[in-house]
């Protein structure tokens, strides 16, 4: 019975093990497959933080074996080492006359070619091999016997600029002496296909391809959307706030975009800022010009869209549509010793007025998405505010005048006071004789009798009147223009009129029909009447500050002289009175009326007029006066209410708000 029990334990047990050995592995691959599966289908990114590494050094196999080998040798011979290698090879070897020099070096199970390689580096030698037969020169005799030069081969270039490739692969892979790579300039290019050309060995071949591929690229481009300010604002603080750390400071550029004199060891940040040069949307640098201004970018040269004016005289411009200008482009290349960095730009930024956009070129993802934040950070809305504006002039004036008028005819004196003349033109007194005529000299018939002077023949009389008038004026100008105002921005109300300032006559000379014919030339001015210009800053917190100019300018008085000819008078000045004020930060609440007053001015005059001697007499003399007082009184008054406009969104957006 015992034994039975045991069998059913043990077959029990042995039923659980062999379920959990061959049903957990399903159970845990059928778990972890869509993660498996997820992780496959997701895109693999290379990061950005991660270095990518290219070893600049060619293929070094004297042997496919490779054996190690241990050495050590005390200023051995170059020679004779580079022997050994070559038997150690079973290679042909044939030394160059500028080869030279000793080696001392202690070797433990080292591969051949890595010691090779070793002792070419250290006494500044390089090899090229030939079918069975290796030929080692020094560096500098490398240069010119271009022994390298074996074989053409072509590497096409798809996104960056091919001359440009080529000339960071002369100067920094095939002229820095590099084991197993050539020590000579063996890299052009074909224009017309963008491509590289290498005249070299297999090795320069496989080496200039991997330099390709490292840096030709699509250029990372985006275009952004600008909707509360210009692109050529956002542009320019984007080149000025955002970049300005990569730019030069001081120094001059040239043409090509670089300083005219860059020392060794030091970054040559340049950018060009080109003012209105409408172009195609930049990429790379074309032809190797490093930022150059207004121009164009990228591996295929585009043209540029900027209109041109027609030469048969035509006043039309050419149709332009879209067409973008270059806000900046930077280009921050370095020179280390022999090493040189390449002419690209690394950044371009343009914008398209007509499109509301700008477009941003080159860079880092990192670059790109500080771009993408500063716009969202700084295109905002601007603040706006509906003000409107009185402008009130009280006019007040008042006169006085009190005046005698005494006249005395008779035939043998005749005259009279009336405070302004103490003659009598009517009856002047004749000291012999008795009529004068008067003709008209002036006019056009010389022989017209325009009146005639005589002497009183009446019956002797004096005469008196007496004048008392009491004058008063009131009046109002009144200004009441409404505008909207936004904030930052300059605003002016202008209700000038236009007024002549001077007049001037010229009799015309020579012959014709216009011989004697008078000439006028007029000088209009246009700042007779109201002008206001104000700047506005609106705050958050419903204030609105404004820097207010008003100036108002009426005609005073017209000064006339005899012209020229006498014939006419020439209206020679025109003065103005102006009562202008200039106002910095004004602080008004939303809603509120600034009243700015107190600008009077008054004028008052007393004129008196008396008969000699009659005119002092106490109390008679009163009747021997004349009196004239006036008074004048001006009062401008300004009255501004700002009245900010918030937006629905604003308001749903704002928690205190109800709409």
């Amino acid at each position: 019975m015992i034994v039975k029990s045991m069998k059913k334990v043990l077959s029990s047990a042995f039923i659980a093990a062999y379920l959990l050995v061959y049903t957990a592995p399903i159970g845990f691959c059928v778990s972890v497959l869509p993660a498996i599966n997820a992780e496959i289908n997701k895109p693999a990114l290379r990061s950005s933080d991660k270095p990518s590494s290219l070893k600049l050094e060619g293929d070094i196999s004297l042997t496919r074996g490779n054996p190690k080998i241990s050495l050590s040798l005390r200023d051995s011979d170059v020679k004779q080492v580079l022997r050994m290698f070559a038997d150690k090879a079973g290679l042909n070897i044939i030394f160059h006359d500028s080869v030279g020099g000793k080696v001392t070096l202690d070797l433990v199970n080292v591969p051949l070619n890595d010691a090779f390689k070793m002792v070419m580096q250290v006494t500044n030698l390089t090899y090229y091999i030939d079918n069975n037969t290796m030929i080692v020169t020094s560096a500098q005799a490398a240069q010119t016997l271009n022994l390298a030069k074996q074989e053409m081969m072509t590497i096409p270039v798809k996104y960056a600029n091919a001359s440009v490739l080529a000339g960071f692969l002369n100067k920094n892979i095939f002229s820095i002496n590099k084991p197993g790579l050539s020590n000579a300039q063996i890299a052009i290019t074909n224009p017309s296909t963008n491509e590289i050309l290498i005249f070299g060995t297999k090795n320069d071949y496989v080496m200039a391809k991997k330099v390709v591929a490292q840096f030709d690229v699509k250029p990372q481009e985006e275009t952004f959307t600008v909707n509360h300010t210009t692109p050529k604002e956002m542009s320019d603080l984007l080149c000025n706030v955002l970049f300005k750390n990569i730019q030069v400071q001081n120094g001059t550029n040239s043409p090509g975009g670089t300083p005219n004199s860059t020392p060794s060891n030091s970054t040559s940040n340049t950018t060009s800022t080109p003012s209105s040069t409408p172009s195609s949307t930049p990429s790379t640098n074309p032809a190797g010009n490093s930022g150059i201004s207004g121009r164009p970018t990228g591996g295929a040269a585009s043209s540029g869209s900027s209109g041109s004016s027609s030469s048969s005289g035509s006043s039309m411009t050419a149709l332009t549509l879209g067409s973008g200008i270059i806000a900046c482009q930077y280009n921050n290349s370095i020179n280390a010793g022999a090493l040189s960095s390449m002419g690209t730009n690394s950044l371009s930024i343009a914008y398209f007025p007509q499109r509301g956009t700008i477009s941003v070129v080159g860079g880092s993802p990192q670059q790109m998405e500080m771009v993408k934040e500063f716009i969202l950070k700084n295109d905002k809305k601007q603040p706006q505010a509906y003000l409107e504006i009185s402008i009130i002039e009280l006019n007040e004036t008042g006169s006085r005048e009190f005046s005698n008028n005494w006249q005395v005819y008779s035939s043998f004196f005749s005259g009279g006071f009336n405070g302004t003349t103490t003659n009598n033109s009517a009856y002047p007194m004749f000291m012999k004789g008795d009529s004068y005529p008067v003709y008209d000299t002036k006019g056009d018939d010389p022989t017209k009798i325009l009146y005639t002077l005589s002497k009183y023949t009446g019956s002797p009389t004096v005469t008196y009147s007496i004048n008392y008038l009491i004058e008063n004026k009131k009046g109002r100008v009144l200004a009441n223009p409404r505008i909207m105002i936004t904030n930052g921005e300059t605003s002016t109300i202008d209700l000038s009129s236009d007024y002549v300032k001077t007049v001037k006559s010229e009799v015309l000379s020579g012959a014709g029909a216009l011989a004697g014919a008078i000439q006028r030339t007029y000088e209009i001015g246009s700042d007779e009447g109201i002008k206001v210009s104000m700047i506005p800053f609106i705050s958050q917190d419903g204030y609105v500050t404004l820097n207010i100019k008003p100036e108002y300018s009426t005609i005073k008085e017209k000064i006339y002289t005899s012209s020229d000819e006498g014939a006419t008078q020439d209206l020679t000045a025109t003065l103005l009175q102006r009562r202008n004020l200039d106002l910095k930060n004004v602080r008004i609440k939303d809603g509120e009326t600034l009243v700015i007053g107190g600008m009077i001015r008054e004028d008052e005059q007393k004129t008196t007029s008396k008969f000699p001697v009659l005119g002092d007499l106490p109390g008679v003399g009163m009747f021997f006066r004349n009196t004239s007082s006036t008074k004048e009184k001006q009062e401008l008054v300004i009255m501004i209410t700002p009245k900010i406009i918030k937006d629905s969104e604003d308001l749903v957006n704002n928690s205190g708000a109800t709409l």
